[in-house]
């Protein structure tokens, strides 16, 4: 479906949301569940009506600023750009897209509709899902503890619902969708608390910051292509010794992974998804099975500052 038929569909979607809330006197999820899945399906076959969808919704509820367009959504908004670009292509396209980014993110639009839809018809907030339950906190009181449990939870929800799907995938797009998980999980724990300077991290934290900003932004984090060529292969294994990668190895290696069981524990608790925890064995990344995935090279300089961090937090 083109994105033009995409965003009328949506513009009717909104238009008759007094008449949807007047047939629901039942409080009837499932009718709900429907009425916003057959919009979410209008979405699947253009990655540029996506990207609109969620522009349109940052509108609405992003509590735009004079910094960021697109307010608490202005992160998202960039990562969904480059999903765009690259993971989100059709099926038939040449070359095609990945059916597990396809499905993940289709998702997880449906939980943030699935949200806001019910807080504009006043739904009961306890039949919903969770993570919908979250994206109407978040709308009700925007901050950014209630986006990152909004996103996360969404994000979560998916992951384990289509983990056959990311079987799928080869090894290295497997170690890549591990890391664009804890990353996110890193960047609620600054936002949560749990960093080594709270007060500071919270800031660095925010989704309308700088530093999430830089994150999102920046090229070494994320494969221009899908498949991953050999050489952001290289980049994504620890392969490469360029000034970009070392920050994301240092990123990884350094400030994430010390602390890998114990934040996705606790993020099983902030996002209410306890089959977050099985996605960690042996404090390493195991996703979608079961088992850790190969570790990725570290260079000497980057292998001295983890020893010296785990020196530090022993004490």
């Amino acid at each position: 479906m083109s994105g033009q038929t995409s965003l009328k569909y949506r513009s009717l979607f909104y238009t008759n949301t007094k008449i949807f809330k007047s047939t629901m006197i039942n409080n009837d999820l499932k009718d709900l569940e429907n009425e916003v899945w057959k919009y979410v399906e209008t979405l699947r076959g253009s990655p540029e009506a996506r990207l609109k969808s969620r522009e349109t919704f940052y509108n609405k509820y992003g509590q735009e600023d004079k910094l960021e367009k697109y307010g608490f959504g202005d992160s998202e908004i960039a990562f969904l750009g480059w999903e765009e670009r690259s993971v989100l292509r059709p099926p038939n396209s040449m070359p095609s897209g990945s059916a597990w980014w396809s499905e993940v993110n289709l998702w997880f639009i449906y939980l943030s509709e699935l949200g806001s839809k019910a807080y504009e018809i006043n739904f009961p907030l306890q039949q919903l899902p969770l993570a919908a339950q979250f994206w109407v906190t978040f709308i009700q009181n925007p901050n950014s503890t209630h986006w990152y449990r909004a996103h996360n939870s969404g994000i979560i929800d998916a992951y384990l619902k289509y983990s056959h799907l990311a079987k799928k995938e080869s090894v290295p797009e497997m170690i890549f969708i591990n890391m664009v998980l804890y990353r996110l999980l890193f960047a609620q724990s600054m936002v949560e608390g749990q960093f080594f300077f709270p007060s500071l991290s919270k800031i660095l934290g925010d989704p309308r910051g700088i530093a999430v900003k830089f994150i999102t932004h920046l090229d070494a984090y994320y494969p221009s292509h899908y498949p991953m060529t050999k050489e952001e292969i290289a980049d994504v294994l620890g392969k490469t010794h360029n000034l970009d990668e070392m920050g994301v190895q240092f990123l990884d290696d350094v400030l994430i992974e010390p602390e890998l069981t114990q934040l996705y524990h606790t993020a099983s608790i902030w996002n209410k998804q306890p089959g977050l925890n099985a996605l960690i064995i042996n404090h390493k990344p195991a996703y979608p099975n079961g088992v850790h995935l190969p570790d990725t090279m570290k260079g000497f300089l980057i292998r001295v500052l983890v020893w010296i961090r785990k020196i530090i937090s022993q004490k």
